[in-house]
């Protein structure tokens, strides 16, 4: 029995449906841009979707952001419903303050919305991203994490992440450094500039096979955005990092997993609703690409689906022989364009192997 197959048919939108949410969803954002504002500047566009969502019974109201990255169709089905998480959560930072609004979560992936309000008086110009840490642990509150890092902050040059980043970050100086969580990537989207004081991102992560986002809190700890200066010099927005926690939720079905271990040959892989991680050895592919077309899902019927007909790659990685110049490990992770049932498929197919899902 395949429940969210089966759910999600019985929940299919009526006629049309589809073409009218996208259009008018889509209508509430600049033509083709990529901006990402404060949710009050979004209202119209949250009441469009929230009517047109009610009008099909659907339980939950996604942002457009969500709604324009993954379609309106996922908004409306069983296994959106599973993934979505109002989060609705603030933690204020002395002068600055994260709010996570929304959140797109599996066990192995998270999509959320960030809002960074600036300290006030904050120049209202062009900002660079935060960069962004991730932690598996809830025990320090902000209060505790400063009070026990102060010294620590006060000799960090924010503006400069190389800096931090090796001689704090990944130290342990830094508390939170036992509970960081492995990554196989990232990436987020933003205007750069503040609306009312306020910067609004769109990250997604994508977690590696030992990490279930489910099992304790996340912590986000978010470094002090920066902008440019008179003289052209990178100057951070405040003088400490912000963090904020909450709890993932995620109600579909677990990851999969497809490992193989014969001779020179090792595959591993993990199936998620919003990607597939692919890691090979000894397979001959010059690099990750060629993997990626090579590799098919197959479905339960029997049939198989192209991978790279399921989504992108934000890049990828090799190890080179160096004998023989040929790559020898190879890995990447595809991001599908859209939310994927994983309970339709069973098996892996690389080159003449096929490895069960599990």
């Amino acid at each position: 029995m395949n429940l969210y197959h089966d759910t999600m048919e019985s929940c299919a939108p009526p006629e049309g449906m589809r073409e009218r949410l996208k259009e008018n969803v889509l209508s509430a954002r600049p033509g083709g841009a990529r901006i990402y504002r404060p949710r009050k500047k979004r209202t119209a566009a949250l009441l469009l979707a929230a009517v047109l969502l009610l009008g099909t019974s659907a339980t939950t109201i996604w942002d457009p952001l969500f709604v324009r990255r993954f379609g309106p169709q996922a908004a409306l089905s069983a296994l959106g419903g599973a993934v979505f998480q109002e989060v609705n959560l603030t933690s204020v930072c002395d002068d600055v303050s994260l709010t996570v609004t929304q959140a797109l979560c599996s066990d192995k992936n998270i999509h959320f919305i960030l809002e960074y309000k600036l300290p006030e008086g904050a120049p209202q110009g062009h900002y660079n991203f935060p960069l962004l840490y991730y932690y598996g642990t809830g025990s320090y509150t902000w209060e505790e994490l400063r009070d026990a890092c102060r010294e620590d902050w006060d000799k960090q040059d924010w503006s400069n992440w190389q800096s931090f980043s090796s001689d704090y970050m990944q130290s342990e100086a830094n508390p939170l450094w036992p509970s960081r969580l492995s990554k196989d990537g990232s990436s987020g989207s933003f205007s750069g500039e503040p609306e009312d004081g306020v910067l609004t991102f769109c990250f997604s992560v994508d977690f590696q096979a030992d990490v279930d986002l489910t099992a304790q809190p996340l912590t986000i700890l978010a470094t002090p955005p920066c902008f440019e200066g008179e003289d052209g010099t990178r100057i951070a927005v405040t003088d400490h990092p912000a963090i904020i926690t909450f709890q993932p939720v995620y109600n579909g079905p677990q990851a999969l997993s497809a490992v193989l271990d014969e001779g020179d040959v090792k595959i591993t892989a993990t199936l998620s609703p919003f990607s597939l991680a692919l890691e090979t050895e000894g397979m001959g592919y010059p690099g990750y690409e060629d993997m990626v077309k090579d590799a098919r899902l197959v479905t339960r019927d029997g049939g198989e689906k192209k991978v790279s007909l399921m989504g992108y790659t934000n890049g990828g990685s090799g190890l080179v022989d160096a004998g023989s110049g040929e790559a020898k490990e190879v890995s990447t992770t595809v991001h599908f364009l859209l939310l994927t049932d994983i309970s339709e498929f069973t098996a892996l197919r690389l080159g003449d192997y096929t490895i069960p899902l599990e």
